[in-house]
Protein backbone atom coordinates (compact mmCIF):
# COMPACT_ATOMS: atom_id res chain seq x y z
CA UNK A 1 0.00 0.00 0.00
CA UNK A 2 1.01 3.23 -1.02
CA UNK A 3 1.96 5.23 2.47
CA UNK A 4 1.21 8.48 0.90
CA UNK A 5 -2.40 7.34 0.58
CA UNK A 6 -3.26 4.88 3.54
CA UNK A 7 -1.95 5.08 6.93
CA UNK A 8 -1.50 1.84 8.48
CA UNK A 9 -3.72 2.76 11.61
CA UNK A 10 -7.22 3.26 8.70
CA UNK A 11 -5.96 -0.38 8.03
CA UNK A 12 -6.14 -1.72 11.54
CA UNK A 13 -9.31 0.05 11.56
CA UNK A 14 -10.68 -1.82 8.91
CA UNK A 15 -9.83 -4.82 10.07
CA UNK A 16 -10.95 -3.99 13.52
CA UNK A 17 -14.48 -3.06 12.31
CA UNK A 18 -14.78 -5.59 10.07
CA UNK A 19 -14.65 -3.61 7.12
CA UNK A 20 -11.63 -5.90 5.51
CA UNK A 21 -11.03 -9.46 5.79
CA UNK A 22 -7.53 -11.03 6.50
CA UNK A 23 -6.21 -13.80 4.83
CA UNK A 24 -3.25 -15.71 5.86
CA UNK A 25 -1.03 -18.81 4.92
CA UNK A 26 2.44 -19.80 6.53
CA UNK A 27 4.27 -17.55 5.13
CA UNK A 28 2.03 -14.96 3.20
CA UNK A 29 -0.84 -13.00 4.09
CA UNK A 30 -3.36 -10.59 2.21
CA UNK A 31 -6.16 -8.06 2.98
CA UNK A 32 -9.67 -7.54 1.24
CA UNK A 33 -12.90 -5.55 1.34
CA UNK A 34 -15.73 -5.82 -0.31
CA UNK A 35 -16.15 -2.99 -3.11
CA UNK A 36 -20.09 -2.72 -4.14
CA UNK A 37 -21.11 -1.49 -6.79
CA UNK A 38 -24.94 0.88 -7.43
CA UNK A 39 -26.70 -2.14 -9.24
CA UNK A 40 -25.95 -4.12 -5.16
CA UNK A 41 -23.41 -6.55 -7.49
CA UNK A 42 -19.53 -6.67 -5.09
CA UNK A 43 -16.06 -7.84 -5.85
CA UNK A 44 -13.59 -9.14 -3.42
CA UNK A 45 -10.75 -6.33 -3.54
CA UNK A 46 -7.63 -7.19 -3.14
CA UNK A 47 -5.92 -4.35 -1.12
CA UNK A 48 -2.62 -5.67 0.01
CA UNK A 49 -0.81 -9.24 -0.27
CA UNK A 50 2.75 -9.65 0.99
CA UNK A 51 5.00 -12.55 1.58
CA UNK A 52 5.69 -15.62 -0.60
CA UNK A 53 3.72 -14.69 -4.12
CA UNK A 54 3.51 -18.62 -4.55
CA UNK A 55 1.48 -18.82 -1.45
CA UNK A 56 -0.75 -15.95 -2.10
CA UNK A 57 -1.57 -17.41 -5.77
CA UNK A 58 -1.75 -20.82 -4.38
CA UNK A 59 -3.28 -20.78 -1.14
CA UNK A 60 -5.23 -17.33 -0.54
CA UNK A 61 -6.14 -16.51 -3.50
CA UNK A 62 -8.01 -19.97 -3.65
CA UNK A 63 -9.89 -19.02 -0.37
CA UNK A 64 -10.55 -16.05 -1.73
CA UNK A 65 -12.26 -17.53 -4.21
CA UNK A 66 -14.60 -19.45 -1.84
CA UNK A 67 -15.07 -17.03 -0.06
CA UNK A 68 -16.47 -14.62 -2.63
CA UNK A 69 -18.62 -17.27 -4.43
CA UNK A 70 -20.16 -17.89 -1.04
CA UNK A 71 -21.06 -14.05 -0.56
CA UNK A 72 -22.08 -13.74 -3.96
CA UNK A 73 -19.47 -11.96 -5.03
CA UNK A 74 -19.31 -10.94 -9.05
CA UNK A 75 -15.15 -10.69 -9.11
CA UNK A 76 -11.56 -10.61 -7.57
CA UNK A 77 -10.29 -6.73 -8.41
CA UNK A 78 -6.91 -6.26 -7.28
CA UNK A 79 -5.45 -3.09 -8.62
CA UNK A 80 -1.46 -3.38 -7.88
CA UNK A 81 1.84 -3.82 -10.04
CA UNK A 82 2.07 -5.13 -13.44
CA UNK A 83 3.89 -8.25 -11.86
CA UNK A 84 0.60 -9.27 -10.34
CA UNK A 85 -1.34 -9.65 -13.26
CA UNK A 86 2.23 -12.04 -14.69
CA UNK A 87 1.93 -14.26 -10.95
CA UNK A 88 -2.34 -14.60 -11.18
CA UNK A 89 -2.46 -15.13 -15.30
CA UNK A 90 -2.38 -18.85 -14.53
CA UNK A 91 -4.75 -18.80 -11.49
CA UNK A 92 -7.09 -17.20 -14.70
CA UNK A 93 -7.38 -13.55 -13.18
CA UNK A 94 -6.25 -11.19 -16.48
CA UNK A 95 -6.56 -7.57 -16.91
CA UNK A 96 -10.53 -5.78 -16.68
CA UNK A 97 -9.51 -1.97 -16.81
CA UNK A 98 -6.63 0.28 -16.56
CA UNK A 99 -6.05 2.11 -13.70
CA UNK A 100 -3.88 5.37 -14.58
CA UNK A 101 -2.97 8.12 -12.18
CA UNK A 102 -1.10 11.38 -12.94
CA UNK A 103 1.23 12.46 -9.99
CA UNK A 104 0.52 16.08 -9.10
CA UNK A 105 3.71 17.56 -7.15
CA UNK A 106 4.58 21.01 -6.55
Amino acid sequence: MDLRLYRPEWLDAQLASGQAQYWSSPNAAAVTEIRTYPTGACDVHGLIAAGDVDEVRDLIIPQLERWGRAIGAVGIVIESRAGWARVLKPSGFAPHQLAIRKELRE
